[in-house]
């Protein structure tokens, strides 16, 4: 079984085919001393492609979807609108002040009418 060490060994010790992990230094404001500058475009222009080709593999199955449920409905756009056109409610606001302007002007009269 061979042994891993992460720190380098001393001199003295036997090479007996154990196995050697290195550490790497890193260089100041936490960059490896081994990162290039067209080693992170590489990486950018990779990170790029792969959102793209994630992206048009949910676009196929949002399509697929679509035809295979086509009683499914999206959350997003409703199909018809949740309240159906009807009378505007200040029409019924205006209709109740009125109704009660008109009963309290009738109490009046009628109060007026009786004490008079």
């Amino acid at each position: 079984m061979s042994e891993h060490y992460l720190a380098p060994r001393s001199s003295d010790y036997a090479n007996d085919g154990a196995g050697f992990i290195e550490r790497r230094r890193a260089a100041p404001g936490g960059r490896r001393a081994s990162d290039k500058a067209e080693d992170k475009d590489a990486l950018r222009r990779f990170e790029q492609e792969q959102l793209e080709r994630d992206i048009a593999d949910i676009e196929r199955a949002a399509a697929d979807l679509r035809i295979a449920e086509p009683a499914l409905v999206s959350w997003t756009k409703p199909a018809t609108p949740m309240l159906p056109k009807g009378r505007p409610l200040w029409l019924l606001i205006g209709v109740l002040w009125l109704s009660t302007a008109l009963v309290t002007a009738g109490a009046v009269v009628a109060i007026a009418s009786l004490a008079g």
